[in-house]
């Protein structure tokens, strides 16, 4: 067998080897296929390979190297796909059997994107069913196994598969979506990097929808490095403001805020946020105009209405075979009426109105990605739902998060979470890098 220890370099090293020859996209490639098939059977992160075809784009990249054409940091990385997005000739499954009956006709254009930056999409990964859970559970299709945890722990949802892909280093790169957390809570709960980007900086064309108001697509990464080379390739740092020359206003929340959370990962926060300061200057208490619990509530009303009207004939049909929780979640859009709704839509803007007029262009808030840690899958209660209660603050206030592998609670990882206003994805990743080394993030 061949030595694959490079697929654990940070991403930058990665990038390096590539950039300098010492390491072609073949060799990557086939590196990672081998170890999905060694680890895959055990961790099901992935729901199909590409393995032909993205041999043949490696060794296609390897010539354009070879022809002196390099077409940037991302040349010749694999990257995993959650199973949300048409590929020409494949299935979008949408984490159901029942969503889609024949291949796409096309590609989505964020990841023609992706292709032509120098990705080489390697297969498309497990997702909560129809992209509506923060546990990572999918009673039809099989739920992936947390790489970060002895046993079936919960992966954290619903961009399960595209984290654990990355967490069990089977590929450096992935891409999830986000429409309440989706890509922060697997990434928190996995131990790895995953940003939200601004709603609209990516195309959301050939995208099975959950809620368009709220949908992202976003990256997951080992590090901040690899969070970085794939923004850029999504076009999200050329539609994003620069950094300026004053640092960000550091904003924290209480306890009382926070609330309920595990006291461990409230004393992690407290300890981060002190080195923070020590390093950064001092951060300042942040009243939130509602609570957090509240801001969940409320997105969430608004993803159920948004997927009841564009799944209601799959979720009303007694006779498919539906993850149930799934089913009972998209269920509650029933009863919201299209007044009722655009209601709701009003109030959405006179509440990101409101944040706005305290949460400035130069403010960085920090909290827990997560109040839990991951859970066994036969411990979950799918009624409750606390590991969007930190996220969907940043998904209805129109905000961009992301989420570091700050912390571990006995022995099981949690992440820090960064937000920033809209636009100030690329000041958000400025920050991030220097997080890494002040909290002692993976870098």
């Amino acid at each position: 067998m061949m030595d694959d220890a490079f697929l654990d370099w940070p991403t930058a090293k990665l990038c390096a080897g590539i950039q300098s020859g010492a390491l072609n996209s073949t060799t990557l490639v086939t590196a990672c296929l081998a170890r999905i098939a060694e680890r895959d059977s055990h961790f099901r992160a992935f729901i199909s390979v590409f393995s032909e075809k993205a041999l043949a784009q490696a060794r296609r990249l390897d010539d354009e190297y070879a022809a002196g054409r390099i077409r940037g940091p991302l040349h010749g990385f694999p990257v995993a796909v959650k199973d949300l997005v048409d590929i020409e000739g494949h299935l979008t499954g949408f984490g159901a059997n029942c969503y889609a009956s024949t291949p796409a006709l096309s590609t989505a254009p964020f990841i023609q994107a992706l292709e032509e930056a120098g990705a080489i999409i390697i297969g498309k990964t497990h997702t909560v069913q129809f992209a509506f859970g923060s546990w990572g559970t999918n009673y039809s299709l099989g739920t992936p196994v947390n790489p970060s945890s002895d046993g079936h722990f919960s992966p954290g949802g619903s961009s399960s598969g595209s984290a654990v892909a990355v967490a069990a280093g089977m590929v450096p790169l992935s891409i999830g979506s986000d429409t309440g957390g989706s890509v922060r809570i697997p990434a928190s709960l996995c131990g790895i990097a995953g940003m939200k980007p601004s709603h609209g900086l990516t195309s959301l064309e050939g995208v099975a929808p959950l809620s368009p108001n709220l949908d992202t697509i976003g990256p997951l990464a080992r590090d901040v490095h690899g969070l970085k080379i794939l923004a850029e390739a999504l076009g999200v740092a050329e539609k994003s403001a620069t950094e300026p020359a004053s640092p960000p206003r550091l904003l924290r929340l209480t306890a009382e805020d926070l609330a309920p959370i595990e006291p461990k990962i409230l004393s992690c926060y407290e300890n981060s946020l002190g080195r923070i300061s020590a390093a950064m200057g001092n951060l300042e208490s942040f009243t939130l105009p509602l609570p957090l619990s509240e801001y969940q509530r409320l997105c969430g009303e608004l993803m159920a209405y948004d997927a009841y009207s564009k799944l209601h004939r799959l979720i009303n049909d007694p006779d498919l075979e539906l993850d149930p929780w799934v089913r009972r979640r998209i269920a509650a859009g029933r009863y919201i009426s299209r007044e009722q709704n655009e209601e709701r839509l009003k109030a959405r803007q006179s509440h990101i109105e409101s944040f706005l007029e305290c949460f400035g262009v130069n403010d960085l808030l920090i909290l827990p990605t997560t109040p839990e840690t991951a859970r066994p899958v036969a411990e979950i209660d799918e009624t409750q739902l606390p590991m969007s209660r930190f996220t969907r603050l940043a998904n209805y206030l129109d905000l961009t998060s992301a989420s570091l592998p700050v912390w571990k609670v006995d022995g099981l990882p949690v992440g820090a979470q960064f937000v920033m206003r809209r636009g100030q994805d690329c000041r958000l990743l400025s920050f991030l890098s220097k997080a890494t080394d002040i909290c002692g993030a993976n870098s």
